[in-house]
């Protein structure tokens, strides 16, 4: 199997034109609620390559912002279940880092509820474009030097 990283449409195609023979299985790259690119996310879950979350709890910096937290506590359950909950909806591999037990096990304890469907469009919803053009910047500018 073949594993990608960071890849976008372009570069998949480029790569599947090289008449590769091993087909990529899953690509990696920085997807949640606060750095959501859904056509991105469909066009590799329609080609049938897994959507791996990097950062998918966004390093906990968005723990503390209003949706996060009124969600938090609707369903009690942490901002990062909330987040990671979220990303396994979507049909995201999902990944925490974390070297604390404490929080290993309340990230593995997100499969006893779901997110109902307005919560997850107002999840959707906290990626602005300008997020995602400054992404798409950040990731050109690594790929020049």
């Amino acid at each position: 199997s073949i594993g990608l990283s960071n890849y976008k449409e372009k570069d998949f195609n480029e790569l599947v034109e090289s008449n590769i023979t091993i087909q990529p299985v899953v690509n990696q790259f920085e997807i949640s609620p606060f750095m959501y690119r859904p056509s991105l996310a469909e066009y590799f879950q329609r080609k049938g390559v897994s959507v791996s979350a990097s950062k998918g709890i966004g390093r906990g910096e968005c723990f503390d912002k209003a949706p996060i937290q009124k969600l938090s506590t609707k369903y009690s359950k942490s901002p990062a279940q909330i987040m990671l909950r979220w990303g396994l909806q979507k049909n995201f591999c999902v990944v925490a880092k974390t070297a604390t037990p404490s929080r290993m096990r309340e990230n593995r304890s997100i499969l006893d509820y779901y997110l109902e469907d307005e919560d997850m469009i107002i999840l959707d919803s906290l990626t602005s474009k300008e997020d995602v053009k400054k992404r798409d910047e950040r990731e050109l500018q690594s790929k020049i030097t």
